[in-house]
């Protein structure tokens, strides 16, 4: 059974990228384009990692984050932002952020970062 990531995108052409690619790498991705639309999916099924923007109409990554983190304190979330600020940064850390990755950035680093945090997760895939 492969990975499950949950990646709330609201720019449909680089959430279309990031999915391509994480797909390609062989793991099973759910695109959602806002972060209402990625709790709907987050609660339809499991995933292994979450990956969601900061900056999202009708829910933000940081709320989005913030009401997942209530249902399951374990699944790791990586955040995507322009928000580069020391603040913001330091903000989705006390959220619960694993990983918090500055646009503009290589979809090979993302890529990087999210085998690192699938290989460090206490979740096994035979758990799903």
């Amino acid at each position: 059974m492969s990975v499950s990531i949950l990646l709330a995108e609201d720019d449909v052409n680089l959430g279309f990228v990031i999915s391509d690619q994480l797909k390609s790498e062989g793991y099973d991705v759910t695109l959602s384009t806002n972060g209402v639309e990625a709790l709907v999916r987050f609660h339809e099924r499991k995933f292994h990692l979450c990956i969601f923007d900061v900056m999202m109409p009708l829910k933000d990554g940081f709320t989005l984050a913030k009401e997942i983190r209530s249902i399951d304190s374990t699944i790791p979330i990586l955040f995507l932002t322009a928000k580069s600020l020391k603040e913001d940064v330091i903000k989705g850390f006390k959220i619960g952020a694993d990983d918090y990755v500055k646009k503009p950035f290589s979809v090979e680093e993302l890529i990087a970062r999210v085998d690192a945090i699938i290989r460090r997760s206490n979740t096994s895939v035979l758990d799903i």
